[in-house]
């Protein structure tokens, strides 16, 4: 049996689009050592490692109600921000417990604060692991972080741990596959649902060695709505687009095959497998 790792990069409500990846893995019994992701992807990695899809997906349904307040222009002064959706949808539907002591480690990516700037903060990258949370609080701070977006949640704010403020981890990268390990695993699964990102994923590809195999899954077809739509019929069919591209790449899968791109232009993605570096100091 292969080790494997997952990735999934940046996405903001076009996240929804990873919800749909994970019945078609489950189905067909592909299970990951470590899921690592960031902002979305980490909120996704953790959802994962829970293992309650019905649930994943439920709470996506839930933020049904709040399309309207999430538009930046439209919730400024409100609760109704993407954290209080965290707060209220995230962290009350997963089981967060099964999420921090899951056997599958979890690594999130977030922004931490540490200099003041204009418009926004310098951070540096921080990564958080399920196992050194010290309880679901803990972890659930760990889920906000990941994922908070200072210009719909607010400039100056941001989530504090142990002294330490931080935003969402897509400031620093929005694919930084640097926090799966290079050369430990036999197999790497990326997920990418951002079109705005795919030239950085390019580049990273372009920095992992040659010892693993990669599997690179994006949308096959153009995903519904925008950044921060929240209606359920767009989501539903994103969740739907997710569970198709995922089966299409089961289906190409084969044993001891090459690296793998599935999307609906990867022309870009694939030079970039073909420059990866050669494994080694």
């Amino acid at each position: 049996m292969p080790r494997r790792a997952l990735f999934m990069a940046t996405g903001a409500n076009r996240g929804a689009w990873y919800a749909g990846l994970m019945g078609p893995l489950k189905e067909a019994g592909i299970d990951f050592e470590l899921i690592a992701g960031v902002s979305a992807g980490g909120i996704a990695a953790a959802w994962f490692a829970a293992g309650d899809e019905d649930a994943y997906i439920d709470s996506w349904r839930q933020a049904d109600p709040y399309r309207i307040a999430l538009h930046p222009a439209l919730s400024l002064g409100r609760r109704r921000t993407v954290d209080h959706l965290i707060e209220t949808i995230t962290l009350e539907t997963m089981d967060l417990e099964a999420a921090r002591t899951s056997t599958v480690e979890v690594r999130m990516a977030a922004a931490r604060i540490v200099a003041p700037g204009l418009p926004l903060p310098k951070f540096e990258m921080e990564v958080f692991r399920n196992r050194e949370a010290r309880d679901s609080p803990y972890f659930g701070r760990m889920l906000r972080a990941t994922a908070f977006v200072p210009w719909i949640n607010g400039l100056r704010t941001a989530v504090e741990i142990d002294g330490e403020r931080y935003m969402d981890g897509g400031l620093v990268n929005r694919t930084p596959l640097e926090i799966v390990p290079d050369g430990v695993f036999d197999e790497l699964w990326i997920a990418a649902c951002s079109p705005s990102g795919k030239a950085e994923l390019g580049r990273e590809l372009a920095r992992r060695g040659r010892s693993e195999r990669l599997v690179v899954v994006t949308p096959g077809e153009e995903l519904p709505g925008g950044r921060w739509t929240m209606d359920w019929a767009t989501l539903g069919r994103t969740i739907a687009i997710g569970r198709d591209d995922m089966t299409r790449t089961l289906e190409r899968l084969t044993a001891g095959a090459g690296d793998l791109v599935h999307g609906d232009d990867t022309e870009l993605l694939e030079r970039a497998l073909d420059r990866r570096r050669p494994l080694g100091p």
